[in-house]
């Protein structure tokens, strides 16, 4: 190598490290006076995120107390005049399928019946008319229930008899008038709060808008369930006006943390909205532990790139591990709660609400890309219900909806949006070809369907289609121009399928369509 050449490399080399030396120096001249700082606002930012975490695990888990009420709750309401019999048998097998240590039901007036069949007073239990009242006001609001309403409680002493503190689940499915009270200890919660992130060295507590603690966990000496915790910190010496700024932050939904000394312990206490109720958690880690962890993070400038790098690598790393585990666990549990909302239960299809959801979701997502809906009542289905009883009816729409799902492709939204009213949106149909080679095949399905093994019953229906985005650019104007076509089919004398705009519309391939489409009685 020559020297013009060695001088070349050294000079490659040399500007950049220069460059990189002075970069290192300014950055260690920086990190010298506000690295401490740093590194305690890093640690306190970490436990806001955990204490997020934990709330929404916390959350998730009370909301799913009340998932198994739902049915049974629509289930007496749909049956006016039931019998008390009938409402215990359904309080019995809700009781037994879930970790309720008790189920009531009350009908507006009177006593309370538990799962048991005994007869309870609960109108005068404080926490009762509040809910009631609650549920009430819910219904009147809203003019169509689509849903069951949910209102959650703590109750320090449940007054039915059994003398638990519990979270109660209170559903009701119309007038707000009927309600179902569910009866969870609060011991259940006790599972999320086996954290290993500050292992021995943080209590945990679950506390209501006006302090009431709900439930605690871990080192939290001199916090009792029951008890208030502003009235044990203002005891305890701590500044009233730092406490209501702390107090009104958490009544609007805010995280952060503040110090305090509980149970004769400093504590570093951060806090986040439960999402229920204005609830809040609140962990509280000892601060002997929080100052070794800014310690930690916190280095002198011989050694702070590896310390920094080593650290901050372990810490994300167990960090990710963490969130990746909780999440996964969390989003299967997300998953079923919202498949299980989202389903009919006599068909097994989308529901009316998550029907239109997901169409108005994907119009508004693939705006130009050409789609088929369908909106089909069946024929006669009074008829059905009047001669061959109810069950059969619900056997008729329950086979419909299962061999409707198995003739269409799994990507295609198919749902029950009525009593027998039904909406299929097939997506990404390129031509006219495949729109009639898709009616035709609904149609078809109509000419072969029939249900029932003793009596058989060959159903038929009226088809209303329109084609996106032709017909309309949205799922209102879609459904109104579809909703169209369905009275046409109605007025050709039902069993027909008719598309949007047939009746101006009179080129070849719609009078194809139309000549071939004709459901078979």
């Amino acid at each position: 190598m020559t020297d013009k050449q060695t001088k070349s490399v050294i000079m490659q080399w040399l500007i950049p490290t220069v460059i990189l030396v002075i970069i290192l120096v300014v950055m260690l001249t920086d990190f010298s006076t506000q690295s401490q700082q740093a590194a305690a606002d890093n640690v306190a930012k970490s436990y806001v995120n955990a204490a997020e975490k934990y709330a929404e695990e916390v959350k998730y888990e009370i909301q799913g107390m009340a998932a198994a009420g739902k049915t049974i709750i629509q289930l007496i309401c749909e049956e006016p005049g039931i019998s008390e019999k009938k409402v215990v048998e359904m309080e019995r097998a809700l009781y037994e399928n879930s970790d309720a240590y008790a189920v009531v039901y009350y009908g507006g007036r009177g006593l309370g019946v538990m799962h048991d069949g005994l007869k309870v007073e609960i109108t005068e239990a404080r926490y009762f008319q509040g809910i009631k009242d609650g549920l009430i006001k819910k219904s009147r609001e809203q003019k169509e229930a689509a849903a069951p309403m949910i209102s959650y409680t703590y109750v320090f002493n449940d007054e039915i008899g059994i003398g638990n503190s519990a979270i109660v689940a209170a559903l009701t499915g119309g007038s707000g008038e009927d309600l179902l009270l569910m009866y969870y200890p609060v011991k259940k919660l006790d599972g999320l709060f086996i954290q290993p992130e500050f292992e021995s060295n943080a209590f945990y507590t679950v506390i209501s808008p006006d302090g009431q603690i709900i439930k605690v966990n871990g080192s939290g000496q001199g916090l009792v369930e029951g008890g208030n915790i502003w009235k044990i910190l203002e005891d305890s010496g701590h500044d009233s006006d730092l406490l209501q700024k702390v107090e009104v932050r958490m009544k609007n939904k805010t995280s952060g943390s503040f110090t305090a000394n509980i149970g004769g312990v400093d504590r570093r206490v951060v806090y986040a909205p439960v999402g229920i109720n204005n609830w809040t958690l609140l962990v509280g880690i000892d601060q002997s532990y929080v100052d070794k962890q800014i310690d930690r993070e916190w280095s002198n400038s011989e050694n702070m790139i590896y310390r920094l790098v080593m650290a901050v690598g372990v810490f994300l790393g167990i960090v990710v591990v963490i969130n990746i585990i909780s999440r996964l666990r969390s989003n299967e549990k997300r998953k079923k709660l919202e498949q299980k909302a989202d389903t009919d239960l006599l068909t097994g299809l989308n529901n009316k609400l998550a029907t239109e959801r997901k169409m108005k979701e994907y119009m508004e997502k693939h705006p130009k890309e050409q789609a088929l809906l369908f909106v089909l009542d069946v024929d006669n289905f009074k008829k059905i219900n009047d001669t061959l009883g109810h069950a059969f009816g619900d056997e008729v729409l329950s086979a419909l909806g299962h061999r409707m799902a198995s003739i269409f492709r799994s990507s295609d939204i198919i749902g029950r949006t009525g009593g027998d009213e039904f909406m299929i949106l097939l997506k990404k149909l390129d031509s006219e070809e495949i729109l009639e080679k898709e009616a035709k095949k609904l149609c078809d399905f109509f000419k072969d369907f029939q249900v029932g093994e003793y009596v058989k019953y060959a159903a038929t229906a009226s088809i209303g289609a329109a084609v996106f985005p032709k017909d309309g650019n949205d799922f209102e104007s879609m459904y109104k121009a579809a909703d169209s076509a369905l009275y046409t089919a109605k007025k050709r004398g039902k069993s027909q399928l008719a598309f949007y705009g047939e009746e101006n519309d009179k080129s070849e391939g719609i009078k194809r369509v139309e000549r071939e489409s004709k459901v078979v009685k």
